[in-house]
């Protein structure tokens, strides 16, 4: 595999570069459980969450989409303090990617002022000249706003030297309308098989090939 050795990157957040979804899965799960629907696993929400809330609640919920919307954040903030943690690997290959040289920015659905907040918790705030997230950009991922918003912020031009690296069938989606490279982690929350139809184009990985993909590191 040809490593990118890109000047700029693009990340997902959720599912990438945290270990968020068990967070998640409880906050919907006591969202959906106060309307009268069905709890999720963890495989139903890998694979039933992807847009941003303020996308996703309306369809779910209807007339109660604020309501639920409340339930899901008050539950996700008082769990994600002790629930949310870095990915493994992921601070090491931040750093690496810093000494490297290279600027990165985040292109997320989790709302803006969360995602701030956790990368704040992390200490991650001088990795990434600019966190997009929810309702940060008049429409969300899979639209071109947030990508736009996020090279603006940062500076750059959108090209198809810039890969947008993410977990999921909508991070794929959501770089070839911005007009990025693709690259999918598999067995993150998919499978590499369910990525595998995300498309011509799409690199998709597993994390240990990540550092040579990038910088060419063994």
């Amino acid at each position: 595999m040809q490593p990118l050795k890109p000047r700029t990157i693009f990340w997902d957040w959720d599912g990438t570069l945290v270990d968020s979804f068990e967070t998640i899965r409880q906050a919907y799960n006591a969202a959906r459980s106060a309307f009268g629907l069905s709890s999720w696993s963890l495989e139903e929400a890998h694979a039933n969450v992807a847009k941003s809330g303020r996308d996703t609640f309306p369809a779910m919920f209807g007339e109660n989409a604020a309501a639920a919307s409340d339930i899901f954040y008050s539950t996700y903030n008082r769990l994600a303090p002790e629930l949310v943690k870095a990915k493994p690997g992921r601070a090491q290959l931040l750093r690496d990617l810093i000494d490297a040289g290279m600027m990165m920015a985040v292109v997320s659905n989790k709302r803006g002022d969360i995602l701030r907040a956790e990368v704040k918790a992390l200490g991650w705030e001088g990795y990434f000249v600019a966190l997009v997230g929810s309702g940060d950009a008049a429409t969300d991922k899979p639209s071109l706003a947030p990508m736009q918003l996020a090279a603006s912020n940062a500076g750059v031009r959108l090209t198809a030297d810039i890969p947008y690296i993410g977990d999921a069938p909508i991070d794929a989606e959501a770089a070839k309308i911005a007009g990025l490279s693709a690259v999918l982690l598999a067995g993150e929350t998919h499978s590499r098989e369910a990525l595998s139809l995300a498309g011509e184009g799409v690199r998709v990985v597993n994390f240990r090939e990540l550092p040579h993909l990038l910088i060419g590191k063994a």
